[in-house]
């Protein structure tokens, strides 16, 4: 399937929000973040997985790592990076996505680990989202080694049809009941 088919059959797919507890739990289980010292979390529309979720576990359990956001151009397509405390005061633009607002902002080249929206990925680690390229512009601007991490209630497709160059593979992708690892 391509892209734009599989957005329409996984945007009028139905999320089950119980599946939310299970992800960030494996995700807490699945990766080591002592070495972790920047986290780049989106904060989810409402689509998405509760990323809420894993922000407020690194709040309470991991105050040595610094959860970073984004704030996006919407007429670029492109993102910039800032930090995220509980005093972050948010606010939603015009898509609907909650972005920071007088947040100090984070060099891209910083970032060790990001977790990324998804709405399909396929078993060789490629993944499809809401058709702009955001992230994909944005990984380009992060240092080659940062741990790329989807998050996704649904199992992988076996092949999106028309990946291009501008792709960026995912380096794992977790589920409620196994994490995915793809060899780069």
């Amino acid at each position: 399937m391509t892209k734009n088919q599989l957005r329409q059959q996984f945007l009028s797919t139905n999320l089950d929000k119980t599946k939310n507890i299970a992800i960030k739990n494996r995700f807490f289980t699945s990766f080591d973040l002592d070495k972790i010292q920047k986290l780049h979390v989106f904060l989810p529309m409402s689509r998405e997985i509760n990323t809420w979720l894993i922000i407020n576990e690194i709040f309470q359990n991991y105050p040595s790592i610094s959860v970073i956001t984004s704030k996006s151009n919407l007429q670029t397509y492109t993102m910039e990076s800032y930090y995220l405390d509980m005093n972050t005061e948010l606010t939603k633009n015009s898509w609907g996505i909650s972005e920071p607002v007088n947040a100090h902002k984070c060099h891209d080249d910083k970032i060790d680990m990001i977790l990324l929206p998804l709405l399909a990925f396929d078993k060789q680690g490629f993944r499809v989202g809401y058709g702009k390229g955001f992230y994909d512009r944005f990984l380009l601007k992060c240092r080659p080694d940062i741990i790329k991490i989807g998050l996704s209630q649904f199992a992988p497709i076996d092949k999106i049809d028309d990946i291009n160059e501008y792709d960026i593979k995912m380096d794992f992708c977790v589920m409620a009941e196994h994490t995915w690892i793809f060899n780069n």
